[in-house]
């Protein structure tokens, strides 16, 4: 989009000075074959006389303000053009900027005027001819004019149709640039607030448990001081997992309305049933485990639920329905990988880029962990996903 205004913008770096220079070129144009004097076989009267050059410098003059001005300057064109052809007795190349301000003329006005002018400039040297010359309406070079104008007129309706398509385009670009951040946004929105909400369960079931760990605690404080420093044991495990959780999530949520959910936080013991539903689906999974399942974090579990989920869902619905999950646990944690093959190779064929990955992203690094997504393969047939979670002893960066 950004290449698109530069080149849109071009124009406007000093579009006089770029007329200025048109009308330049327009006076030399015409002066050359004036100074070379005598009349052309086409009848085209050449003589260099100080009128001549007076009235092309005019017309180019007015040329110059042709964008500003373009009724105002085809009217004083034509109207110079007319007087240095009675002047010369004959045509004269002198009309050229006339023809011009018609075609810049029929770039700013509707097609209907630009007809309008070009009839007028087809008929009223017809005219001005035959009453000042006595020629009759009936002269080969005025109505060799009709071709010209109709080209000239034909050449600005072009341009100007032109312009209005590439603006057409820009606009619908802009628009859909804006649909496009407004969408991410609220998928990010979306992400978070799901995030909220898991950090609601992580948070409300320690805290559940540090509620009744410390009224056990306390009741049991005087009769069996064994079990009270028991219960309290389990108030400092819980509530220290809490303020390992809270601060990797805390940055991330947004204060929300929203009924609190009930559904249990979902964990990557539920790996299985979430193959399988993707098989049901008619996605084709291939399932491999190594090692005895590590002890995570309830956010790096969930996180990694999470990645699972996506990447399978991106994989039914950008790949050619092949799919391999493998999960690697050890005492450091868990590695997740996921590789589908691409229906359509590219960076963006897996869908993940645009928005999943955001979530999933976040997720993975409120968590402590790292993950990388993107095309493998020659010419990005594949689509890789690989993330790592810390289990729940291992040290996580502060």
């Amino acid at each position: 989009m950004s290449e698109w205004r530069r080149r849109d913008a071009w124009p406007r770096v000093g579009p006089d000075l770029v007329d200025a220079l048109i009308a330049a070129a327009v006076f030399v144009l015409v002066l050359v074959p004036l100074l070379s004097g005598g009349q052309s076989e086409a009848r085209l009267q050449l003589e260099p006389t100080p009128a001549a050059v007076a009235l092309l410098g005019a017309g180019c003059l007015a040329l110059a303000v042709r964008r500003r001005f373009p009724w105002l300057v085809w009217v004083a064109t034509t109207a110079v053009g007319l007087v240095a052809w009675v002047e010369a007795d004959g045509p004269t190349p002198v009309y050229l900027p006339a023809v011009l301000a018609l075609a810049t003329l029929a770039t700013r006005v509707p097609t209907s005027r630009s007809a309008l002018a070009a009839a007028v400039s087809v008929v009223l040297p017809a005219v001005v001819v035959a009453v000042a010359n006595d020629q009759g309406l009936i002269d080969s070079f005025v109505l060799g004019l009709a071709p010209w104008s109709a080209v000239a007129a034909m050449t600005g309706v072009a341009i100007r149709n032109q312009r209005a398509v590439v603006a057409g385009a820009l606009d619908r670009a802009v628009q859909a640039e804006a649909r496009q951040e407004e969408e991410a946004q609220r998928r990010v929105a979306e992400e978070r607030l799901r995030i909220a909400r898991d950090l609601h369960d992580v948070v409300a079931h320690h805290i559940a448990v540090v509620n009744v760990q410390s009224g056990v605690a306390q009741h049991l404080l005087r009769s069996n001081p064994d079990r009270a420093a028991e219960a309290l044991g389990h108030v400092r495990e819980a509530s220290q997992t809490v303020l390992n959780e809270v601060p990797g999530l805390l940055g991330l949520l947004r204060t929300t309305d929203e009924a609190e959910p009930t559904a249990p936080t979902p964990t990557l013991a539920g790996a299985v049933d979430l193959v399988e539903r993707a098989r049901r689906s008619g996605l084709d999974v291939t399932l491999r485990t190594t090692g005895p399942a590590s002890v995570l974090s309830v956010s790096a579990d969930l996180a990694a639920y999470r990645v699972l989920q996506e990447s399978l869902t991106n994989a039914a619905r950008h790949g050619t329905g092949h799919a391999e999950v493998t999960l690697v646990h050890d005492a450091a944690g868990c590695s997740l990988t996921v590789r589908n093959s691409c229906a359509v190779p590219g960076p963006d064929s897996s869908g993940a880029g645009r928005h999943g990955l955001v979530g999933m992203t976040e997720r993975v690094h409120a968590a402590g962990g790292t993950i990388t997504a993107g095309p493998v393969g020659s010419g990005g047939t594949d689509w890789l996903v690989e993330a790592w979670v810390p289990a729940e002893t291992s040290e996580r960066v502060r």
